[in-house]
């Protein structure tokens, strides 16, 4: 029986660093919200690239002058939106992403600062290539529905 577990364990399942810095082992075929370690993972990922943003001289305009109220509703959409698309358990209930940001005049220099900001946080919490790899290609096919023509 041991052997059987442990051949199971060998070609089945893959070991993941989670944001925590601990080991999880999930199955091959796990969803990227597995992979990543879950809820807690991907909320703390939001918490450092929102710090990131909001602090930066550029991208900080769209967190001024709100509350910590705002901010932690804006935050919640922004899980909510990420835990929904990577295939975990949370409905997203906020509104289309063109919808959401038309108007605010993201540019390309935005979008660049806010990539290199989740690029630093996804190597800060040491997140295997192949997941952060997925994590890059998800929030470039919503690059069309934010950025807008300069």
């Amino acid at each position: 029986m041991k052997r059987i577990v442990k051949r199971i364990a060998a070609h089945c399942i893959v070991p993941v660093v989670l944001l925590t810095g601990s080991v999880q082992v999930v199955a091959d075929d796990a969803t990227l919200y597995q992979r990543l370690g879950g809820y807690d993972a991907i909320s703390a990922v939001v918490d450092d690239v929102v710090a990131q943003i909001a602090a930066d001289e550029k991208l900080g305009r769209f967190w001024a002058h709100r509350g910590d109220d705002g901010i932690a509703r804006e935050k919640q959409f922004i899980v909510d939106f990420i835990v929904s698309e990577a295939g975990g358990p949370l409905h997203y209930g906020g509104r289309e992403m063109a919808i959401s940001h038309k108007g605010m005049r993201i540019d390309e220099e935005d979008w660049q600062i806010l990539i290199t900001a989740l690029e630093t946080t996804l190597d800060k919490f040491a997140v295997p290539p192949r997941e952060t790899r997925e994590v890059l290609e998800f929030f470039d096919s919503t690059k069309a529905d934010i950025v807008e023509e300069s």
